[in-house]
């Protein structure tokens, strides 16, 4: 009886896989932090309450899409996908998710709606002693994206616009951010 549900997910297994499509993508990432704390102040002697700030963060992205469901109007696939923009104000990400794609016959737009989770890690000026120093967040996020590719060529697609919201969850500070992300590049399919 193992043996015949072993190759059995075996064969399923592999009908997937030959299936399934592959795109790498590379963009431009812009991502607004709300809410993330900036440190607790030192006045005379006491301390205050926590510092929040708002800023934008620029840098780069990319990620990987595996559809495992690619058919004729739609396709399903798992994304995974990183961001970073380096420096003292900065943030990184690092999200896995799924993300439904709609490919109407006659439009040439391929539009999408994406679900992911995963790492948020921010980077701001403390206002904690010493003042000026680097201030680092952790968050467990979510976010909920959207956006429209536009074919290129028969294999590449420009990212025209991808726009995203969720929410960091703070393992350190206790404090929750927003974030909202502006994304455009360029995708491959293999």
């Amino acid at each position: 009886m193992r043996r015949i549900i072993a190759i059995a997910a075996l064969f399923l297994l592999s009908a997937v896989a030959a299936h399934t499509q592959v795109s790498v993508y590379v963009t431009d990432s812009s991502i607004h932090l709300s809410n993330v704390a900036t440190g607790i102040p030192f006045i005379l002697g006491q301390t205050t309450q926590q510092e929040y700030t708002n800023y934008w963060a620029s840098g780069v992205g990319g990620g990987v899409t595996l559809d495992f469901l690619p058919l004729p109007v739609f396709s399903l696939g798992l994304d995974l996908r990183a961001s970073t923009k380096p420096g003292t104000l900065g943030a990184d990400s690092a999200m896995i998710g799924f993300k439904l794609g709609i490919h109407p016959p006659v439009i040439r737009i391929k539009p999408y709606v994406q679900a992911s989770a995963g790492y948020l890690g921010t980077r701001t000026f403390s206002t904690s002693i010493p003042v000026g120093s680097t201030n680092n967040g952790t968050y467990i996020a979510w976010e909920i994206l959207g956006g429209i590719d536009l074919p290129l060529m028969s294999h590449i697609d420009l990212r025209a616009i991808e726009l995203g919201g969720g929410q960091g969850i703070g393992t350190g500070s206790g404090s929750n951010a927003s974030l909202f992300t502006v994304n455009t590049g360029v995708a491959i399919h293999f």
